[in-house]
């Protein structure tokens, strides 16, 4: 039996909101089956960075200090959010999807990028070079293994940070648009979510916003916005 992939409105808010809510959408959303899709907005300049990364070596790659610099739940390096299109996936503990290995889910989706990329003629492609070694970095100025690169130019398109815990498995992406000017965004969405519910075995839903206690979402706002999480390696 397919499962539902719910896409979630499009919401516009701070990088703790988001992480926020992005956390939340792990751990509390109804129904507990239901996969996760959704895109946002920033409502001010922001960078984003993993789980393990340390803020001294973050804030030192970061242009503007005045700017939101939030550490997500997922790893991955630090992550320009001035011009990205933005969007969150979790698929839940339910799903076999999120029992495979993290290297497998991480090319599957991307290769959804892709393939939604393509129906516009934008060529890009899976990038196979793994590096040599594991080191910080900020996301678009290197591809790691199965990242999106154009075809045409050996530039980074696409993105993402990965989490698995008992409640399921939770993919931040970034695709950086600069490199995509003439995409319609979109037809782009409708056409990467079509890929994912083919991918995941899932039919599209379009819900209204997850509600939650406010004053939960609050509290994990303000746990993402302060000094004592961003700072704690």
């Amino acid at each position: 039996m397919a499962h539902s992939l719910h896409i979630i409105p499009d919401i516009t808010g701070s990088a703790a909101q988001h992480m926020a809510f992005d956390a939340l959408l792990l751990q509390r959303y109804e129904p507990k089956d239901a996969i996760r899709l959704r895109h946002y907005e920033w409502n001010r300049t922001a960078y984003t960075f993993g789980l393990s990364q340390h803020y001294s070596y973050i804030t030192s790659e970061v242009p503007d200090l005045s700017a939101e610099i939030v550490r997500r739940p997922t790893g991955g390096g630090l992550v320009d959010h001035t011009n990205d299109w933005t969007y969150t996936l979790v698929i839940p503990s339910t799903h076999p999807f999120s029992k495979g290995q993290p290297v497998d889910s991480y090319r599957a989706v991307h290769q959804c990028i892709i393939d939604a990329m393509e129906k516009q003629d934008l060529g890009c492609e899976l990038n196979l070079s793994a590096p040599d070694k594991i080191t910080p970095s900020v996301c678009f100025n290197k591809a790691e293994l199965y990242d999106v690169i154009l075809k045409d130019l050996p530039s980074k398109l696409a993105g993402a940070a990965q989490k698995r815990t008992k409640n399921g498995y939770m993919l931040q992406g970034s695709i950086w648009k600069p490199l995509a000017s003439k995409v319609k965004w979109d037809q782009f969405y409708n056409d990467f979510s079509m890929g994912l519910a083919t991918l995941l075995d899932a039919e599209i839903e379009y819900v209204s916003s997850p509600s939650w206690r406010p004053e939960e979402e609050l509290a994990l706002t303000d746990q993402f916005d302060s000094e004592e999480w961003n700072q704690r390696r």
